[in-house]
């Protein structure tokens, strides 16, 4: 009996196969990320077909040789990290690992299975209760994510999630979490995305929670209040939800439901006057309160709602199912993310019946965002990273100039490259508020549909880049189509110069005064982010150097280029480093500065550059690596990890070698690279790496192996053009 990943044009399903033999693999309890072994070591044994015999094939096989004990050092390691991450890589060219973290969304599928009576598998049940509690932390609560500390959304959600699972109320660790809920004063005191659920289940009445106004979207699309011009994974939440509350939807008042009324609340639920605590949240989970302006909102909204006229309501309703629809369609029943897919799925069982047939589309989606690892069954941040990673990897491989020994893998992950960019506008995108899509690329798979900015520029790169290095014919991803990519970027590069990551930046900061998730930060505006800046001036330099691209565009593109540089340089902080949105986090955020600076053609001697030098020289740790903690993404201030990590290091090393820094600081990154390497070939995983909103973390563990096989790589270059 065994677990097996099935693959097939990115989508990554986990199936339970009774006839197999059991592989039995220990979770690290030290570590909560995940090392992704059930199916790194099930890939390695089926797929490992190492390219080299012994150091002495390198002139055979052009690899260069080198006199200095590192350098050659480096280029073993370089074979023995790409020979086992080329085994992880999936039939249909892409790598698959765990994308999760976040520990708020696996309860909104339970609770959506429990209410809509679909049943996950035994199998899954048995792995996602094994997740739950070997992420459970000594005081008998959940964070937010996997490295945080407990928190009111993760233990109410969590603990829930367990009891519909099937955990008795007398199992001793869930007594452990009840204690805590206990002590933080009741789940009334959870933030507002829990008491969403909470009135889903049936555990808390819609008394308990703001208004969510549905007819805000009716409102003229000219207003700057209207939803249209938030961040999209704002506003694909929010409509569900608001369709959600429109309806009132609660499930049915079973008898667990009725215990669970007990379980979660210090007094007596029918006493409890839930509008009195619509606004209450524990101090463990405040990370962005409430404004002024929010609260005099909410108090009107709530008002409006014991009046509320009944002919807007149903106008508001109807046309947020319609959007719920639209949007299901366009991403095959996919979604752009689990939070808004389970939201969904609950809509169209309310709307459309359990046997309709949008409902049973829904159903064969749910296992898209299940991932198995060695701590349990989760459900992941996306339904996958499986572009992003391929794109990453192709250029990691790249750089190590040993790319012709890999032409097999390589060719793999180019045939992935051409099934995910997405070839068409959706339907009705207007109506919709759907920026165009053609030519981008998607974070995961084309079915997911919806194209990222900086997605497309790393298609873009990795694309040219195994043109110009790589016998690959034919070309299966035509010149027309780059040019369609390029036309996608060119369309959706802010004002400001810089690029945010779906769609243009629809309004300003101020409507961040209106956002009411408590528990994170920067949801209401797709703001302009280094990272994707960087990485599309990167894709748009490269393209305008191909000869046969010479009269596209060219002027546009020079100009979104400069903009975008200006944008970059006004981003450095004092410091002389730059914020990582995207990742933990100014090691992340320079390295990408960087990177698009010297493309362009900064001199490494520059202000602007050795300023960034400085800064990575005074993080590096005594041990020669780089070592920085999530919380440097909440608190927006470097804060250095306890120890060195692999991930970190690679990203300072990358910009060091690009910025002609000290030679003996990246000999000492270098080295602690080497030193950190497995037998195998494998780096082991450490801290999560991964941020969104602040204040969520998330997992990549493909990071381990890309990033430093790509800064190996560029050492290698840096030997070679210094010996």
């Amino acid at each position: 009996m065994a677990w097996r990943l099935i693959c097939d044009r990115g989508r990554q399903l986990w199936r339970y196969f009774q006839d197999e033999p059991a592989v039995s693999i220990d979770y690290d309890e030290e570590n909560p990320n995940s090392s992704d072994k059930i199916y790194r070591e099930s890939a390695f044994k089926q797929n490992y077909k190492p390219v080299y015999a012994d150091a002495d094939q390198y002139d055979k096989l052009r690899i260069p040789t080198f006199q200095e004990e590192l350098s050659a050092s480096v280029v073993k390691s370089i074979l023995n990290a790409v020979n086992y991450y080329s085994a992880l890589q999936v039939e249909d060219g892409h790598w698959a690992g765990d994308y999760g973290g976040p520990m708020f969304l696996l309860p909104g599928a339970v609770i959506t299975s429990y209410v809509t009576n679909f049943q996950f598998t035994e199998e899954q049940k048995y792995q996602l209760i094994r997740y739950l509690f070997n992420h459970q932390l000594p005081n008998g609560g959940w964070g937010t994510h996997i490295e945080n500390r407990s928190t009111m959304f993760g233990t109410v959600l969590n603990y829930i999630s367990l009891r519909l699972l099937g955990v008795p109320f007398t199992n001793e660790r869930l007594q452990k979490a009840h204690h805590f809920i206990q002590s933080e004063g009741g789940a009334m005191y959870a933030p507002s995305w829990a008491k969403f659920w909470l009135c889903v289940l049936g555990v808390m009445p819609w008394e308990g929670v703001n208004s969510l106004f549905p007819e805000l979207w009716l409102l003229p699309e000219w207003l700057p209040v209207h939803p249209s011009r938030y961040w999209c994974h704002c506003r694909m939440v929010y409509v569900p939800m608001s369709y959600v509350y429109a309806e009132k939807i609660v499930g049915e008042i079973t008898p667990l439901v009725r215990e669970l009324r007990k379980e979660l609340y210090v007094e007596k639920y029918e006493s409890i006057d839930f509008t009195k605590h619509r606004n209450s949240i524990s101090a463990l989970d405040l990370y962005y309160p409430q404004t002024v302006l929010l609260k005099i909102l909410n108090f009107c909204t709530n008002t409006y709602e014991t009046v509320h006229i009944r002919q807007l309501r149903d106008k508001a309703r109807e046309f947020l199912i319609s959007y719920i629809e639209a949007e299901d369609e366009h991403t095959n029943y996919v979604n752009i993310g689990p939070v808004n897919k389970f939201i969904n799925m609950l809509s169209i069982w309310y709307a459309k019946g359990r046997d309709s047939k949008q409902f049973h589309q829904h159903l064969a989606r749910v296992d898209d965002y299940l991932w198995l690892s060695e701590d349990g069954m989760k459900i992941q941040g996306y339904n996958g990273s499986q572009l992003w990673d391929t794109a990453f990897s192709i250029q990691a491989i790249l750089e190590t100039g040993l790319g012709h020994l890999y032409n097999k893998c390589l060719s793999s992950a180019y045939y992935y490259l051409d099934i995910s960019q997405v070839l068409e506008d959706v339907k009705d995108h207007v109506k919709f508020y759907r920026h165009i899509s053609k030519g981008g690329w998607p974070f995961s798979t084309r079915d997911h549909g919806w194209p990222i900015t900086d997605c497309t520029a790393e298609g873009i790169k990795a694309t040219l880049l195994l043109h110009e290095q790589m016998s690959i014919s034919p070309h299966r991803i035509s010149s027309d189509r780059l040019e369609d990519a390029v036309n996608f970027l060119l369309s959706i590069q802010n004002k400001d110069g810089g690029w945010a990551t779906y769609e243009l930046q629809r309004s300003t900061a101020w409507i961040e005064l209106l956002n009411p998730a408590e528990v994170f930060q920067g949801i209401m505006v797709d703001y302009s982010y280094t990272e994707c800046t960087s990485a599309c001036v990167q894709a748009l330099w490269k393209f305008r150097e191909q000869s046969y691209f010479a009269n596209h565009r060219r002027k546009e593109i020079d100009g979104a280029i400069q903009r975008g540089i200006e944008f970059i340089k006004g981003k450095q902080r004092p410091d002389g480093s730059w914020y990582g949105s995207w990742a933990v986090c100014f090691t992340y955020g320079t390295w990408f500065a960087i990177e698009a600076l010297i493309t362009v053609g900064e001199s490494p001697k520059s202000k602007s550059i050795q300023s960034a030098v400085q800064f990575l020289l005074s993080k590096q740790n005594a041990d020669g690596g780089w070592g920085e903690s999530y919380l440097s993404c909440v608190h927006k201030t470097y804060v250095p990890h306890k120890h060195s990590q692999v991930v970190n290091t690679a990203w300072a090393v990358l910009s060091l070698i690009l910025a002609k820094a000290d030679a003996s600081a990246i000999r000492r990154g270098v080295q602690f690279l080497l030193k950190k390497q497995c037998a195998n070939g494998d780096w082991n995983q450490e801290a999560i790496s991964g941020v969104f909103n602040g204040n969520c973390m998330i997992s990549y563990t493909n990071y381990r192996n890309i990033f430093p096989i790509w800064a190996l790589g560029r050492y290698i270059k840096y030997e070679c053009n210094h010996s």
